[in-house]
């Protein structure tokens, strides 16, 4: 249920830079002008302000900067106005987070955001550098009742959409790097990570993290991060309203997830893969025990497995391990 200082904000939202009465307001809300006030006040204690005129009404005049929950509810466009959204502050990593949620008793969906990880996680148990930097750490957490053979493209499937997400929202060209990285001129910006419960034959809950560097100066990281990771920040050249940004990415991973659901994606995953594919064409090795594989990156196949041509004309499926790109 939304609250209060929620509607008040997609009231002026939706008026942009025009004032809105507060008869029109109370009404809407079905509370006093009093009442508005005071929800307003919480809302300035947020790092919100608003400009009221007598006879016009209030408007919006600042916005926070950093995560906030209010913003990114009134935010949310109708794919997911269902959706549950958690912030925190400081937390050890949103995925288990959103596991926790879970497993006493929240609803799904859900979206746990985080200011700041102290234990945030990738692929193959390496740590992610979760600084409170302005960057977005998230995790959507869904209960879907399908077999746990179909999870077999679920990330790649949110990958390609989250790829698609970034490059219309912030007008930059990024791409995926199989099977869960996304980078930009071959630089990571960011990482995905999926984390699922299941049963023998139904998948109790998945959990769908992102890392994605935004607003963090590049300056400020370790050394090691500065030569092969970006932000968008970064790339645009300016900071990032994060906030819109969340809001937008909700409503891509809802829709991608009810496509993934109703298996409705299929055809279209093989196109958006072909689109943002950073390996396809690609001279690419992998270690399998002491053996190193080398051969040409030649897109994914219907179970999400990269597709290796050899110097000897053959084909290898990979369905997991380390690619790293030779030429």
């Amino acid at each position: 249920m939304l609250t209060k200082e929620v509607m008040i904000l997609r009231e002026l939202l939706e008026a942009k830079k025009e004032f809105v009465s507060g008869n029109h307001i109370a009404e809407r809300l079905g509370i006093s002008r009093v009442a508005i006030w005071s929800h307003m006040e919480k809302l300035r204690s947020q790092g919100f302000d608003f400009e009221a005129v007598r006879s016009k009404g209030y408007r919006l005049t600042l916005r926070p900067d950093s995560l906030n929950e209010a913003l990114i509810r009134a935010l949310l466009p109708r794919a997911a106005k269902d959706l549950n959204v958690v912030v925190r502050d400081r937390i050890d990593s949103t995925n288990s987070e959103a596991e926790r949620l879970l497993a006493n008793g929240q609803e799904a969906p859900v979206l746990v955001l985080a200011r700041e990880q102290t234990e945030g996680r990738g692929r193959l148990g390496r740590r992610w550098h979760s600084s409170d930097n302005g960057n977005l750490y998230a995790s959507f957490a869904f209960r879907p009742e399908v077999s746990p053979a179909r999870l077999s493209t679920f990330t790649l499937w949110m990958g390609v959409n989250i790829c698609e997400c970034i490059n219309s929202f912030f007008r930059i060209e990024s791409n995926i790097k199989w099977p869960n990285d996304i980078h930009i001129e071959g630089r990571k910006v960011a990482g995905i990570l999926t984390e699922a419960r299941m049963d023998a034959d139904q998948t109790r809950d998945v959990v769908l993290g992102i890392g994605l560097n935004v607003n963090g100066d590049t300056n400020d990281w370790p050394e090691d991060l500065k030569v092969i990771a970006t932000s968008i920040r970064q790339e645009t050249g300016s900071a990032q309203d994060i906030n819109r940004f969340t809001a937008a990415l909700a409503g891509r991973i809802e829709l991608a997830y009810e496509q993934f659901v109703s298996d409705s994606h299929r055809a279209a995953l093989k196109e958006k893969w072909n689109a943002y594919d950073a390996l396809q064409g690609r001279e690419v090795s992998l270690l399998q025990g002491k053996d190193k594989i080398t051969g040409i990156a030649r897109g994914i196949d219907v179970h999400g497995a990269l597709v290796l041509e050899r110097v000897d004309g053959s084909k290898l499926l990979i369905r997991a391990g380390e690619v790293t790109i030779e030429k």
